[in-house]
């Protein structure tokens, strides 16, 4: 099957029949992959994006206790984007904004603790890690993300490169679904540091089954498709997810938190600079941090 269509014809137009049921049996796995979160009470990784704000959504519709946790590394900017978004669902936001002086502490825990392979791992890792902090503080014992929804509604920019090819697609949706997998093992470590239950609904076999069966022209529409996740974000507006929220286009955790920018900026400081990094055989002044951290580990 090739994809066909405009970049947001799921949103704005009629919707077929099968349309129309698929985002029903949709909506119908996500409320039924939260309701069997055993938990009542809940902390929930949250930046105000479409899949955040989806679960959390479910989560109040099936009459759970939700708690919104965002963490920020630069400024207030997106923790008060995650405000709004919070004030609107009418759900409790918690929020903390790391220093530089924290982050780095932080960093040095989690290279002991994950097994490290590249920098978004680290990075993503870093993030969750203030997020179990944040959780523990507040008596939260369970924390839920919406990891995976990315991977399976194509909402990373790889898969533009990829379209019209379908095996190619759903080879590299299998693929990155592994690898969040593989990266929700790694957060457990970190998780079981404050005694936190991390659980990940939407990368549960059920849901991903489920995921993987939907047609790639709900997901995606051509390669110039900036937004994508349209079958997703239809879900969203369904169960009552702002539409500002809704229709925000997707960013990488670590951008939206400034992670990345912080330990850029960490490195800097530390006087790892591009130039320096480069001479001493690293592809960047953050590689070359993380090695110097490392090595006194």
């Amino acid at each position: 099957m090739r994809p066909t269509g405009g970049a947001v014809h799921l949103l704005s137009t009629k919707l077929s029949l099968k349309t129309m049921e698929i985002i029903e049996q949709l909506k119908q796995k996500v409320y039924f992959v939260v309701d069997e979160v055993e938990s009542r009470s809940v902390g929930i990784a949250f930046s105000g994006g479409v899949d955040s704000s989806l679960l959390a959504k479910a989560c109040k519709n099936m009459g759970k206790n939700a708690t919104l946790l965002t963490v920020s590394f630069s400024n207030r900017r997106d923790i008060e984007i995650s405000k709004a978004v919070s004030d609107v669902l009418g759900l409790n936001l918690l929020s903390d904004l790391v220093s530089l002086g924290e982050l780095e502490e932080g960093l040095k825990t989690v290279l002991r603790t994950i097994e490290f392979d590249r920098l978004v791992r680290l990075e993503n890792c870093v993030c969750f890690y203030y997020v179990f902090r944040l959780a523990s503080e507040n008596q939260l014992k369970t924390v839920l993300s919406a990891n995976g929804l990315d991977e399976l509604f194509c909402g990373y920019h790889v898969y533009r490169s990829h379209y019209g090819d379908e095996t190619a697609m759903k080879n590299l949706m299998e693929t990155l679904v592994e690898t969040a997998k593989n990266d929700k093992k790694e957060m457990d470590k970190l998780s079981a540091l404050f005694r936190v239950n991390y659980v990940t609904p939407f990368l549960s076999d059920e849901f991903v089954d489920f995921a993987m069966k939907i047609p790639l022209n709900l997901k995606i529409t051509g390669k110039d498709d900036d937004l994508r996740k349209h079958v997703l974000r239809k879900t969203a507006l369904e169960i009552g997810v702002p539409r500002e929220a809704a229709m925000r286009p997707k960013k990488a955790f670590q951008y939206s938190s400034g992670v990345h920018k912080a330990i850029t900026k960490l490195a800097k400081q530390k006087g790892f600079t591009k130039q320096k990094a480069k001479h001493a055989g690293f592809r960047s002044s953050i590689e070359a941090y993380i090695n110097s951290l490392q090595s006194f580990l």
